[in-house]
């Protein structure tokens, strides 16, 4: 499930050729956080180890493919947990 500022800049990518810059997405998401570039930079990083985005070269992003997100175990019985 993605967060809100996920979906932005899986947004903003799809309508801009599939490609994202880090200063792009503090425009897009920075929350007025004292040290933006380092909460921005931490969204981007997340989305780049689950297969979301794509690293082209430090800070340009591409649409990645999706291959590292893992797989949901589908609990069949409340007991497998335990």
């Amino acid at each position: 499930m993605l967060t809100e500022k996920q979906k932005i800049v899986i947004n903003w990518c799809i309508q801009h050729n599939g490609k994202i810059t880090k200063r792009e997405a503090m425009q897009l998401i920075n929350d007025h956080y004292c040290n933006g570039a380092k909460h921005v930079g931490e969204v981007l990083s997340r989305m780049v180890k689950a297969g979301l985005l794509s690293r082209i070269k430090p800070g340009n992003f591409s649409v990645g493919n999706g291959s590292r997100i893992k797989q949901l175990t589908i609990v069949k019985n409340q007991q497998q947990l335990f």
